[in-house]
C-alpha cells in the first residue's frame, strides 16, 4: 500500500513538474514579448533542466537562437545541439535547429556538417520545405556538388505544386544574381515567373525588371513591369513608380508622368514618384505643377529637403537640378554639409574654382570630410 502510495506522489510530482515546465515556457515567451529577454533567458535556462521532454527541446532551441543572435557561437551550439539531439526526433524545434546548426557550420567551413544538418531537415519535411529544400540545391551548386545539386533540383521539379516549383527557381535565381552570373540567374528567374500563379509571380518579376532595366533592355523591362501591373490591378505603388521611372529614362515624359501620379496615388506617404514627377515638370518648365510637388516635399522635411533632392538629382544625374536645389540647401537653409556637396559636384563638372571656394567654406564650418575631398579638388589639373 506505501509503495503505491510512493508511486503515487512520484507520478503526481512527475505531473506537476511537466506542468511547470509548460507554465514556466509560456512565462518566458510573456518576458520576451514584453522586452523582458534577460528574465526570459533565466526562466528557459530553468526549462531546459526541467526533464519535460517537449519543453526542453523548446527551450533549448529558443535559447540556442538567442545566443546565436548575439554571435555567442560556443553557447548558441551547445543548445542548438541539445535541441537537435542526434535527430532522434522530428519536430518544429528540431527541424529549426538543425536549418541554424547548418548556418553555423556554414560560417565555420565545416562543409560535412552543414550537408548533414541541412539534408536532414529536408528530409525529415519530406522535401515540402520550399526554404529547406532551397538551401540544400544552393548548398549542393555552391561547394561543387553539381550532380547532387542537380538531382535534388530535379525532384523539387517533379512535384505538382506550381507556387513550390517557382519559389525554389526563385531563390536559385537569387543565388545566381548574388554571384553575378546573369544568365543562371536570369533562367531559373524566367522558370519561377512563367511557372508560378498570378501573384506569385511578383518576387521574380522585380528581379526581372531590375535585371532588364540595368541591361538596359527597354522591351522587357516594359514587358515585365506592365504585366506585373495588371496582375496588381494598376494599384502596387512600387510597381507604378519602376514604370514611370522606366519611362522617364527612355524619355517618354508623357507616360512617365501618368504612371508616377498614380504611383504617388497609390502610396502617399511615399516621396519616391513626387521627387521624379519635380524633375519632369522642372525639364517642362512648369512652374505650377513643380511648385506644387515642391511644397509637399518641403511640408514633410522642411530643413533638409534642398539638401536631399539636390543628393537624388546628383543620382539620377541631372547635376542642373542638383546644382539648384544645393544652392536653395545652402541659402535658404543654412546647411554647411551642402556646400562640400555642391563643391563635390562642381569639381565633377569641371567649375575648380567654384568647387574649391566652396570646400575652404565647408572646412572652415568643420564639415566632416571637406578637408580631403578639398585636397583632392586642389590637385586636379
Amino acid at each position: 500500500m506505501k509503495k503505491l502510495l510512493l508511486v503515487g506522489a512520484l507520478l503526481g510530482a512527475s505531473a506537476l513538474s511537466f506542468a511547470d515546465a509548460k507554465s514556466d515556457y509560456q512565462n518566458a515567451e510573456n518576458l520576451a514579448k514584453d522586452k523582458k529577454v534577460e528574465q526570459a533567458v533565466k526562466v528557459l535556462e530553468k526549462v531546459v533542466n526541467s526533464g519535460d521532454a517537449t519543453y526542453v527541446t523548446k527551450a533549448n532551441f529558443q535559447l540556442g537562437a538567442y545566443y546565436l543572435g548575439k554571435n555567442n557561437i560556443p553557447t548558441a551550439k551547445k543548445y542548438l545541439l541539445s535541441a537537435w539531439n542526434d535527430g532522434k526526433t522530428v519536430t518544429e524545434d528540431t527541424v529549426e535547429a538543425a536549418r541554424l546548426l547548418y548556418l553555423i557550420s556554414l560560417q565555420e567551413k565545416n562543409i560535412k556538417g552543414a550537408e548533414n544538418y541541412i539534408s536532414w531537415a529536408d528530409e525529415k519535411t519530406q522535401g515540402a520545405d520550399g526554404d529547406l529544400a532551397s538551401s540544400l540545391i544552393i548548398f549542393y551548386f555552391e561547394n561543387g556538388m553539381q550532380s547532387k545539386g542537380q538531382a535534388r533540383y530535379n525532384k523539387a521539379m517533379s512535384s505538382s505544386n506550381v507556387d513550390y516549383k517557382a519559389y525554389i527557381n526563385y531563390n536559385v535565381g537569387q543565388y545566381y544574381l548574388g554571384k553575378n552570373n546573369l544568365p543562371n540567374a536570369k533562367k531559373y528567374l524566367k522558370d519561377s515567373y512563367n511557372s508560378a500563379s498570378k501573384e506569385a509571380k511578383l518576387p521574380a518579376g522585380y528581379l526581372l525588371a531590375q535585371i532588364a532595366l540595368a541591361e538596359k533592355n527597354n522591351a522587357d523591362a516594359e514587358k515585365y513591369l506592365t504585366e506585373m501591373n495588371t496582375i496588381t490591378n494598376g494599384k502596387n505603388a512600387q510597381i507604378l513608380g519602376m514604370l514611370g521611372s522606366h519611362y522617364l529614362q527612355t524619355n517618354n515624359l508623357t507616360k512617365a508622368e501618368d504612371y508616377l501620379k498614380k504611383a504617388a496615388a497609390a502610396d502617399p506617404n511615399s516621396n519616391d514618384a513626387n521627387i521624379l514627377l519635380l524633375a519632369i515638370y522642372e525639364s517642362k518648365n512648369d512652374t505650377a505643377n513643380a511648385t506644387s510637388i515642391y511644397n509637399k516635399l518641403k511640408a514633410k522635411a522642411p530643413t533638409t529637403v534642398n539638401k536631399e533632392l539636390g543628393i537624388f538629382y546628383a543620382g539620377l544625374g541631372s547635376p542642373q537640378l542638383s546644382e539648384k536645389y544645393l544652392q536653395k540647401a545652402i541659402t535658404e537653409n543654412k546647411d554647411n554639409q551642402a556646400k562640400a556637396m555642391l563643391g563635390q559636384l562642381y569639381a565633377q563638372m569641371g567649375k575648380k574654382a567654384e568647387a574649391v571656394k566652396l570646400l575652404k567654406e565647408a572646412v572652415a564650418a568643420k564639415v566632416q570630410g571637406a578637408d580631403q575631398i578639398l585636397k583632392q579638388v586642389e590637385a586636379m589639373k
